[in-house]
C-alpha cells in the first residue's frame, strides 16, 4: 500500500473518532463497528495502519465523512472538522510532554495485559475516559463537545467520548508518523478524494 493510502486512512481514522464522537453528543449512540475498531487502536502499538485496522469497513464512518469533507459538503460536519483540527493541535503539544507520554504508554500496556474485558466494554471505556481526563484533559484549550445536554450529561456516554477523542490522538499521532501535513491536505485535496473513492468500504 502507498503512503499515500495509508495516510489518507490515518486521517480518515481521525475523523472516524470526530464523527463518532459526534454521534455520541446527538443521538447518544454510535456506528458499533467503526467504533470497536477505533476504540482497539488506542491499544494496538503498531504503526502500520494495515495492522491496526483489518480493512477499510473497520473505516467506513471514518472514510465517508472525509469524503464528505473534501467534496466541500462541510454543512453538518462542522462539529467533526472542530474536533479533528483541535486533535491535531492537541497531539501537538502532547508531544512536548515526556510525562504525559510516559503516562499514557504505561497505562495503556497496563489494560492490554488485562483480559477480563474486550476494549468496548463499559469497564475499559471507563478506563480509556479517565486517563484521557488525567493526561489530555490538562492541557488547553480543552476540547468542548457540542450536543444535547441529555446525552452529555449521562456519564458512560461522557466516558465514551473522552475514549474516541483518546483514539482521535492516537489517529493524529499516526497520521503525522506517515507524514501527514496540514498543508499538503489542502495541495493535494483532488488526489486525497480520488483516493477515498478507491477503497471499498
Amino acid at each position: 500500500m502507498s503512503n499515500h493510502k495509508q495516510q489518507t486512512l490515518a486521517l480518515a481514522s481521525l475523523l472516524q473518532s470526530t464523527a463518532l464522537v459526534h454521534q455520541l453528543a446527538s443521538t447518544g449512540q454510535c456506528d458499533s463497528k467503526c467504533n470497536k475498531a477505533s476504540l482497539g487502536s488506542i491499544v494496538n502499538q503498531s504503526s502500520q495502519i494495515n495492522d491496526i485496522f483489518a480493512s477499510p469497513a473497520d473505516l467506513k464512518v471514518g472514510i465517508d465523512s472525509l469524503r464528505t469533507v473534501l467534496d466541500s459538503k462541510t454543512k453538518g460536519v462542522q462539529n467533526i472538522i472542530f474536533y479533528a483540527i483541535s486533535l491535531v493541535n492537541l497531539e501537538k503539544k502532547l508531544m512536548k510532554k515526556s510525562q504525559l507520554l510516559s503516562q499514557i504508554s504505561s497505562e495503556i500496556e497496563f489494560i492490554n495485559k488485562q483480559t477480563f474485558f474486550e476494549v468496548n466494554h463499559s469497564n475499559s471505556i471507563a478506563r480509556l475516559a479517565e486517563l484521557y481526563k488525567n493526561t489530555l484533559g490538562s492541557l488547553n484549550p480543552t476540547i468542548m463537545v457540542r450536543g444535547e445536554q441529555i446525552y452529555l450529561s449521562n456519564q458512560h456516554t461522557a466516558n465514551h467520548i473522552r475514549a474516541l477523542l483518546l483514539a482521535g490522538i492516537r489517529a493524529a499521532s499516526l497520521w503525522k508518523s506517515l507524514g501527514g501535513r496540514t498543508w499538503q491536505l489542502m495541495l493535494n485535496k483532488k488526489k486525497t478524494l480520488q483516493t477515498v473513492n478507491s477503497f471499498e468500504a
